[in-house]
C-alpha cells in the first residue's frame, strides 16, 4: 500500500500505542509506520469507519503524548502513514526502564508482554482493563530504534520515583530516525548528547554599581549582603554570632520587576562586585559571568532543551572550579513554568524538572551563584522559585533615578559640549512612565544617532545644540509603551501575585495611573486603545 500524507489530530483518551486512520487506508497488517519531521515510529492502529459527515476522513489521531516521539508537531507538514507494514519490521525489546505510580509492576510487566506492546521513549498511556494508565518510559535496549516490540524475552527493570527523578529528564537515548530502512524500519541514532549547540561563553564583568546603575540602593545592598557570605572570614563571624541557620549563603537569587528596568544590567554588576568589591577573588580565583538567555535553550527536539540546561550547569560548574562564577539566565520563566498549568504541555513540565534537578540543595557549590531574571514572577513553578531564597523586586525607578539615567547616557555628549547647560532634573521629571531602557534605545538611540550625524554630513546644516529644550522635544516626539504594554498583558494575572507583594502593588498602581482594569477584563475602547493608540479613537 502506498504512502498517506494525513493530518494529525491529538487527543488525550486514548492510549499512546494505538492511532486511528479510515478504514479505508488500513491494510492487512494492524501495525503502520508513521513519518513526520523526518522520524518515523510504529503505533498499532485502530480503524474507524468513513463515514461521509466523518472526521476520520484525511486524519490521524493519536494522543497528545506521541507527537513528543516526533520532536512536536510541525503544523503545514503532514503525517505520512503507511500501512504495509508488519510486526517483523519492528526490533524486539531486550530490556526497558520504567517508572510507574498507577499500576502494580508486575501487572504492567504482565500485560507490556502479552500484548506485544509498542514501546516509545516517551511517557505512555496504556489501556488496561479498561482504565487509562500512566507510565514513563527512561531507557530502553538496544538503543537507536525509535519503537521497539515487547516479547515474552523482554526484561523490566522498575525505577522509583528519586531515580527517575535523576533519570526522566536529560532526553530520549534514541532519536526517531530518518524514515522507513536503516536499523529497522523507522531506526536511526538520535542527536548525540554531547552535541549540544548552544553557546555558553563566559565574560569578564565590565558593569559596576557605583559607574552604570542608577538609583536601586535596595536591591544594591542586598547583593552586597549576599556576596558577604561568600568571604569566609564573614561568612565565619556571622556563624559565630547568629547560628549556622543565618550563614547560609543560599547560593541563588531572583530578580524581578518590569521589562527594561535593568534586571540584566544588576545581575553583571553583582558579578563585577564580586570580582572588585569583595574577597571572592582572592579567596576562589577569577570571577567570571555566565549570561544565557532562556529563549536559546528552547528546543524543539524532545530532551534538546532538558540536555542544554545540563550543558550550561555543566559548564558553570567547570568553570567555577578554577575561580567563581556568577551564572545568569534572564527569560528565566519560560525554563521553569509553573507546572500546574493545565495548557502545559508535557516537554515544558519536562523542562521545569530538568532545572530542578541542577538546581538541587547539593548541587550548587560554594563558589557558584545562579541569578535568575523574569517579567513574569507567578508564571514560574512555586518549587523553582523556591530555589531562589534571595527574591529582589527591581521598581520602575522615579524622578530622581531616571535623572541618573540622562545623566549617565548623555556622558560623552556632555563631556563634548561643555558650555551647553543640561538639566537632568527637568529631564527625569519629564520621564514619567518611561523604562530606563526606552530612554537609551529610543529616545536617545540611533534616530538621536542619524540626527547629530546628519548634522555634520548635509551642507548648510546648523550645529545642533543638545540642551535641555532639545532632548524635551526628543522626548516629546516619543510615547512610553514597555510600562502600558506590560501591565495590560499581566492585568488579568494580579491574583497571582500574592507571593510577590512588590510587584502586586507596582501593577496595581501603574494600572491606576494609566486606567487600565485589573483583575478581569476591560471594554472593547480599552483593548483597541492598548492595541492601537490613536487608532481607537478613529
Amino acid at each position: 500500500m502506498s504512502k498517506l500524507n494525513l493530518q494529525p489530530v491529538t487527543e488525550t483518551d486514548r492510549p499512546t500505542s494505538h492511532l486511528t486512520i479510515g478504514e479505508t487506508k488500513v491494510g492487512s497488517s494492524n501495525i503502520v509506520a508513521v513519518t513526520h519531521n523526518n522520524r518515523s515510529a510504529f503505533f498499532y492502529v485502530d480503524p474507524e469507519e468513513e463515514l461521509v459527515a466523518s472526521n476520520i476522513r484525511n486524519k490521524v489521531k493519536f494522543h497528545e503524548n506521541v507527537a513528543d516521539v516526533f520532536g512536536g508537531i510541525a503544523r503545514g507538514q503532514p503525517f505520512q502513514v503507511e500501512a504495509d507494514v508488519s510486526g517483523r519490521d519492528v526490533e524486539p525489546c531486550k530490556s526497558a526502564t520504567l517508572y510507574t505510580r498507577d499500576i502494580g509492576e508486575e501487572r504492567l510487566a504482565s500485560f507490556l508482554r502479552s500484548t506485544n506492546y509498542l514501546l516509545h521513549e516517551i511517557e505512555e498511556v496504556a489501556l488496561i482493563d479498561g482504565e487509562l494508565t500512566h507510565f514513563e518510559v527512561l531507557d530502553l535496549q538496544p538503543r537507536g530504534f525509535p519503537t521497539l516490540m515487547v516479547d515474552e524475552e523482554t526484561e523490566f527493570e522498575f525505577v522509583d520515583r528519586e531515580e527517575r527523578d535523576e533519570r526522566r529528564d536529560r532526553g530520549p537515548s534514541q532519536g526517531a530516525g530518518p524514515g522507513p530502512g536503516g536499523q529497522g524500519r523507522g531506526g536511526g541514532q538520535g542527536r548525540d548528547d554531547e552535541d549540544v549547540d548552544i553557546d555558553i561563553s563566559p565574560e569578564k564583568p565590565t558593569v559596576s554599581f557605583e559607574e552604570d546603575v542608577a538609583g536601586l540602593d535596595e536591591v544594591k545592598s542586598t547583593a552586597q549582603m549576599l556576596l558577604a557570605l561568600f568571604d569566609p572570614e564573614t561568612k565565619r563571624e556571622v556563624e559565630g554570632r547568629y547560628g549556622e541557620e543565618f550563614a547560609a549563603r543560599g547560593g541563588s537569587m531572583l530578580l524581578y520587576g518590569p521589562p527594561g528596568c535593568g534586571k540584566t544590567l544588576v545581575s553583571e554588576a553583582i558579578a563585577y562586585e564580586a570580582a572588585n568589591n569583595t574577597n571572592i577573588e582572592s579567596e576562589y580565583g577569577d570571577v567570571k559571568f555566565l549570561p544565557v538567555k532562556g529563549g536559546d535553550i528552547l528546543s524543539r527536539y524532545p530532551g534538546e532543551a532538558e540536555r542544554r540546561v545540563e550543558a550550561v550547569f555543566d559548564r558553570a560548574h567547570s568553570i567555577a572550579q578554577d575561580g567563581f562564577a556568577v551564572l545568569f539566565f534572564d527569560e528565566i520563566e519560560t525554563l521553569i513554568p509553573d507546572r500546574s498549568d493545565d495548557d502545559l504541555q508535557r516537554h515544558e513540565r519536562s523542562l521545569t524538572n530538568a532545572f530542578l534537578q541542577e538546581m538541587g540543595t547539593d548541587k550548587i557549590e560554594d563558589n557558584l551563584l545562579v541569578i535568575g531574571a523574569t517579567n513574569m514572577p507567578f508564571t514560574i513553578d512555586p518549587a523553582a522559585s523556591r530555589r531562589f531564597p534571595v527574591q529582589q523586586f527591581i521598581p520602575q525607578p522615579g524622578d530622581e533615578v531616571m535623572s541618573q539615567v540622562w545623566h549617565k547616557e548623555l556622558d560623552s555628549l556632555e563631556a563634548a559640549n561643555p558650555d551647553v547647560e543640561i538639566s537632568y532634573e527637568r529631564l527625569g521629571a519629564a520621564s514619567a512612565g518611561y523604562t530606563p531602557a526606552e530612554i537609551a534605545d529610543r529616545v536617545l538611540g540611533t534616530e538621536l544617532q542619524r540626527e547629530l550625524v546628519r548634522s555634520v554630513v548635509e551642507d548648510g546644516s546648523e550645529p545642533i545644540v543638545p540642551d535641555t529644550e532639545y532632548l524635551l522635544e526628543r522626548l516629546d516626539r516619543n510615547e512610553p509603551k514597555t510600562v502600558r504594554q506590560f501591565i495590560t498583558s499581566v492585568r488579568e494575572e494580579v491574583d497571582e501575585l500574592e507571593g510577590y507583594p512588590e510587584m502586586r502593588r507596582y501593577v496595581e498602581e501603574q494600572a491606576d495611573r494609566l486606567g487600565i482594569a485589573v483583575g478581569g477584563g476591560s471594554d472593547v475602547f480599552d483593548q483597541l486603545r492598548d492595541l492601537g493608540g490613536d487608532q481607537a479613537e478613529e
